[in-house]
């Protein structure tokens, strides 16, 4: 039922978009480069601690200028399990503290996603959930390997629920805690499968969207979609998360029909119904892709197979004037290596993050270079429509020739006096 040929792979897809790997290095960028911004002089943290759901959590909210950052011992170290999943490993909670240092995501989880009631505890100390969720974590990897090598790199934290508290959640993951998957305790290998690619498949969307050209916020505001099976109401964001779930769930449910384990699927699964829901979710999107920006429109085209694609982006028609023109000294640069992408970041309250991609890239680091600027002729007049994207985004300036820009607000020093 799921041999329509035309579906495209979404590892192939998502690697299209951007490798794994380099999607990770962005991310980390980011948040180094965040830290940076936020508390200057602060003593650079390892990869671990990047990929922390807890320190990107307090990242997060101040870049977003909701919570001013502060430190916090949120090292996920003492408190969780590591279990092998192919080329990385995935964290557990498991410690007996554990409930103490998730206390206040759980608070946060439960206020955003669960109103009314209490927040849920953490299962720590079960042994036979934790065989259970390795077992998941195998069988996954069994079944569809190089789509779960793709999400699973995406995870952060993996926290099993307690019954007794979780409401009947079956899975969930939260956009502020982005890496964190909760499940409600597994009875079977393949419940914690399907969660891990239901729930890889949102945290691995959240780190798209933190690095590529997703979402216009103005333009999707007010837009609902209403799904068929359900009563909800869903906003563009969460449409955009469903259908890339969907998609995933649906190829992973056509790797289990592939291997003939349908009917080791327990009650609660959506594999049976995920393509289904995934085109219903994909149709409305198609119809309302004006609210995407460039990235989202071109994966849900082509995980929808519509070859019409999205358009080009407008070039700036905003004319560049002769003269001198100089980086804003208060920028700070950091150059991807997998991609060749710079993320430039300003300081600000809160600070500003801008993904420069290609020529944009080339010019800011060759203006990161020269302090007093080049001349239009100098960079190229070829170059003028990049050169005024950036002059739009005031990440450059106009520079008097011989002038040095000494601070963010356009004003100047000359040189030699």
């Amino acid at each position: 039922m799921y041999s329509r040929p035309a579906w495209p792979d979404a590892t192939t897809v998502h690697a299209a978009l951007a490798p794994a790997h380099a999607v990770i290095e962005e991310r980390r960028a980011l948040y180094r480069l965040g830290l940076d911004l936020l508390a200057p002089g602060h003593e650079p943290v390892p990869d671990a601690q990047l990929d922390n759901p807890l320190f990107r959590f307090r990242i997060g909210e101040a870049l977003a200028g909701r919570l001013p950052y502060v430190d916090a011992d949120d090292d996920l170290g003492p408190i969780t399990t590591e279990l092998p999943a192919g080329p990385v490993s995935i964290r557990v909670a498991t410690g007996a503290d554990a409930n103490d240092r998730l206390a206040e995501a759980m608070r946060v989880i439960q206020t955003q996603s669960l109103p009314g009631r209490r927040p849920p505890r953490l299962l720590t100390g079960d042994d036979e959930a934790l065989a259970t969720v390795a077992a998941g974590l195998r069988k996954v990897r069994e079944v569809s390997p190089a789509l779960a090598d793709d999400l699973l790199a995406h995870v952060g934290l993996l926290v099993v629920l307690d019954p007794a508290t979780s409401g009947g959640l079956i899975s969930a993951s939260s956009r502020l805690f982005p890496g964190l998957v909760l499940i409600d305790r597994p009875s079977s290998p393949y419940e914690v499968a399907e969660a891990i690619i239901h729930e890889g498949a949102h945290v691995k969307l959240f780190d798209f969207a933190i690095t590529r050209n997703f979402l216009g916020a103005d333009a999707a505001e007010g837009r609902v979609f209403r799904p068929s099976w359900s009563s909800a109401a869903w906003p563009v964001e969460q449409v955009l998360a469903a259908f890339h779930a969907y998609t995933c769930l649906a190829q992973f449910a056509q790797d289990v029909e592939r291997q003939g384990e349908m009917s080791r699927l327990g009650p609660d699964s959506l594999l049976s119904r995920a393509r289904e829901r995934a085109t219903e979710i994909g149709r409305w999107l198609l119809g309302e892709d004006d609210a995407l920006e460039f990235d989202a429109r071109w994966l849900l085209r082509t995980l929808m197979c519509d070859e019409t694609g999205p358009g080009q982006l407008s070039p700036v028609t905003r004319p560049v004037l002769s003269g001198h023109y100089a980086l804003d000294p208060l920028l700070r640069l950091a150059r991807m290596e997998a991609t060749g992408r710079v993320l430039a970041g300003r300081p600000g309250d809160p600070p500003e993050l801008h993904w420069l991609d290609g020529e944009a890239a080339d010019l800011a680091v060759e203006l990161s270079q020269a302090p007093a600027g080049k001349s239009l002729s100098e960079i190229g007049a070829e170059r003028a429509t990049v050169l005024g994207a950036l002059v739009e985004a005031t990440l450059v300036r106009a520079a008097p020739r011989g002038g040095v820009l000494s601070s963010s607000d356009g004003t100047f020093a000359s040189e030699g006096n």
